[in-house]
């Protein structure tokens, strides 16, 4: 029983795994805005943009 206070979300490897995953995630989308911004920019440069 002592164990599962350790595991649980309130417990500290819960609140660091919960951290790792939003810091993953937050990082994921900063890079897929990134490239969505490159390719409209390229897209944009060589006058393929949808008008």
């Amino acid at each position: 029983m002592d164990m599962w206070l350790v595991f649980y979300w309130t417990g500290p490897i819960g609140v660091g795994i919960f951290l790792v995953c939003l810091g993953t995630m937050i990082l994921l989308l900063t890079k897929a805005d990134e490239i969505s911004k490159r390719t409209k920019a390229m897209m944009k440069e060589k006058g393929l943009e949808k008008k």
